[in-house]
């Protein structure tokens, strides 16, 4: 029981980091043309983190969404 509670929280958590990335890359891919390089690098990898440390969450959720996880991927060489 108490396992199914945890993974109930993952999939809350990955469902909140799912919800920022989206906001996040929306606005990035907006402004990337009027950012400074060092904006727009910065900015990049922050993002390209967040996504791998949601790809990894993903990961420990049975079934693991392998969908979801692939669009991730396919999002980071969107960037």
């Amino acid at each position: 029981m108490l396992h199914l509670l945890f993974m109930d929280q993952k999939i809350q958590y990955l469902n909140q980091m799912i919800e920022i990335i989206d906001n996040k890359v929306t606005i990035f891919k907006k402004n990337k043309s009027k950012l400074p390089q060092a904006a727009y690098t910065a900015e990049k990898q922050v993002l390209t983190r967040t996504i791998q440390d949601t790809i990894q969450l993903a990961e420990e959720i049975k079934p693991v969404p392998f969908s979801l996880i692939n669009d991730l991927k396919a999002l980071i060489k969107q960037l």
